[in-house]
C-alpha cells in the first residue's frame, strides 16, 4: 500500500424510525485509518444527536480495524442504546469488511 494513511467507508440502511432517517437514508461511517498499525485517527458518523455522534465516534478512534473488532461490536451492543443500534453495528462490520478488502487488494479501494 502507498502511503500511510487512508479513508475508509462503511454503510447500512437506517431504521425509518430513527431521527437519522429523516435526513438520511444510510448510515456512514467515515475514517482516516493509519495503515500501518489499522489504528482509526479519525472518524465521523452521519447520526443526527450530537450526543450519539459523539459516542460512536469515540469509541472509533485510537482504535484497531483488525484487532478491536469484536470489543467495539460488544461496546456498541452493551452501551449503545439508540434506534440506530443495529445500523451502526452493521457500518461497522461493513466499515471492517472494506479496509480488509482494501489491504487484500493492495491498498486499492475498487468496487
Amino acid at each position: 500500500m502507498t502511503g500511510d494513511r487512508c479513508v475508509a467507508c462503511g454503510y447500512a440502511k437506517l431504521p425509518q424510525q430513527t431521527a437519522a432517517a429523516q435526513v438520511y437514508q444510510m448510515l456512514t461511517i467515515v475514517t482516516l485509518v493509519d495503515k500501518t498499525t489499522d489504528t482509526i485517527l479519525e472518524a465521523s458518523v452521519t447520526l443526527i444527536t450530537p450526543v450519539a455522534r459523539s459516542f460512536v465516534e469515540s469509541l472509533l478512534v485510537g482504535s484497531s480495524l483488525t484487532a478491536d473488532q469484536e470489543r467495539i461490536l460488544e461496546e456498541l451492543r452493551v452501551n449503545y442504546g439508540g434506534g440506530a443500534q443495529k445500523a451502526v453495528k452493521q457500518a461497522y462490520r461493513d466499515l471492517c469488511e472494506r479496509y480488509q478488502e482494501m489491504k487484500n487488494a493492495g491498498g486499492t479501494f475498487e468496487r
